[in-house]
């Protein structure tokens, strides 16, 4: 198991299904977990909790703030690493951020934590 003492995610994935098991593997990996359906609710979320180090996004949710918008908002209120994940390729996106992890769908456990254990985490003040 990796360090996750004093780590938190933001979840954002609005497949029900996907959200609740990467949820749980997070979990049982000693993350905090806080997850959102849609990109709205995750950036109030990410606005109100400080505690987020990092923003783990699905690019295609529906409700107006897709993956990429949500990240282009978080980024530009305070620096935390962000991966957004899709089945389509990087390529796809024309308007990729800049500095921001891309996980191909369909991924598995040892390869989302190791996307998760190559990202800096913000430390305590």
């Amino acid at each position: 198991m990796t360090f996750t003492q004093n780590k938190t995610i933001l979840l954002a994935e609005n497949d029900r299904s996907a959200r609740e098991v990467t949820a749980m593997v997070l979990e049982a990996e000693g993350y905090r977990v806080i997850t959102a359906g849609d990109g709205t609710s995750a950036l109030r979320i990410f606005q109100e909790d400080a505690s987020v180090g990092l923003l783990l996004s699905d690019i295609h949710m529906p409700g107006g703030i897709d993956g990429i918008e949500l990240a282009k908002r978080v980024q530009n209120t305070r620096t935390i690493s962000i991966v957004l994940v899709s089945a389509d390729p990087r390529s796809s996106f024309e308007d990729f951020p800049d500095g921001v992890t891309f996980l191909r769908k369909p991924y598995d456990r040892r390869m989302l934590l190791a996307a998760l254990d190559s990202l800096p985490w913000p430390t305590a003040a």
